[in-house]
């Protein structure tokens, strides 16, 4: 018998986008599923739309919670699965039909093995759908470098990696042992895969796209995209990487966010970006993009 996928998909009070992840779910070439939505706080219309779903004998669970935010939520509805694996949806993402059906074969079938798989992304520019495009620029079999490094270091002018919590394919007893940390106000699908990747967990993907990764421009509410730079400095001094990904991290991520940060004069972002310039460590072999990140992060102190 195929085994039970368990998505669980997070919301509140974005009833259409939920509609949309839903529908998405239910479009998978692969049957044997379960939708755990976890309604994380006061929502009235997104419970009344998953009682629609219910009443059309769609596989949907409903769970609520007072308002405990993405990273508990997710591991609520990791512990109310009854599926070996567990796929995430964030509500405003949607999955391409093969999604379930590829990451499963990719893994076996074995969900008593220590390994996860993600997808590429289809996105496009914010505020722009019709210019689309896929994500990661570099496959990860053929980068050949650990999971930070990965995500923060850059081939070129481009980010060679790109993992999102709406990829990822679990077995459910990894999960278990393995939880999204509580309380994080951003890269809680960075510090879940950093943590498995420290303890031996293998990481493959699907180089097709078969998530649907919606960009929005910065008020419409991603959590990822808010900026909380000084959380993110903080935060990766406490990860498991690389003194090439903590430097790229600190030019890239934790510089951008300085430079955007209107609440500091422009004199002021400029002299913090180029004070975590000069602490990096200067790899040979990210050199070229260490000087490159310096001056985009320039442009964008006095573009804003």
């Amino acid at each position: 018998m195929s085994p039970l996928v368990s998505v669980v998909i997070p919301t509140r009070n974005r009833v259409e986008m939920l509609e949309r992840a839903i529908d998405s779910v239910l479009r998978q070439t692969y049957s044997n599923i379960e939708i755990c939505v976890v309604i994380d706080g006061p929502d009235t219309v997104s419970k009344q739309l998953t009682r629609k779903y219910s009443q059309n004998d769609a596989p949907i669970r409903v769970l609520e919670t007072a308002g405990v935010g993405g990273s508990a939520a997710r591991n609520m509805g990791v512990q109310v699965a009854r599926g070996s694996w567990i796929a995430f949806l964030d509500d405003d993402d949607e999955f391409l039909p093969t999604k379930i059906e590829k990451q499963l074969q990719l893994l076996a079938f074995d969900s008593e093995k220590r390994h996860l798989a993600f997808t590429s992304v289809s996105t496009y520019e914010p505020g722009k759908p019709q210019n689309e495009f896929d994500l990661p620029h570099v496959h990860w079999k053929d980068a050949g470098v650990s999971v930070g490094e990965y995500l923060f270091c850059r081939k070129g002018r481009k980010t060679m990696g790109f993992i999102q919590t709406s990829t990822l394919l679990i077995p459910r007893k990894l999960m278990l042992e393995i939880p999204f940390t509580d309380g994080l106000q951003k890269h809680q699908d960075w510090d879940l895969l950093l943590r498995m990747e420290a303890v031996g967990v293998l990481i493959k993907q699907v180089e097709s796209a078969e998530t649907v990764y919606h960009q929005h421009v910065a008020h419409a509410g991603r959590v990822g995209q808010s900026n909380v730079w000084l959380f993110s400095e903080e935060w990766v001094e406490t990860m498991p990487v690389s003194q090439a990904a903590r430097d790229s991290f600190a030019l890239s991520i934790v510089s951008r966010g300085i430079a955007t940060d209107k609440t500091r004069t422009k004199w002021q972002r400029q002299k913090d970006i180029i004070q975590r310039f000069s602490q990096t460590k200067w790899s040979a072999k990210y050199f070229g993009s260490y000087i490159y990140m310096l001056m985009m992060q320039s442009v964008r102190v006095y573009s804003n």
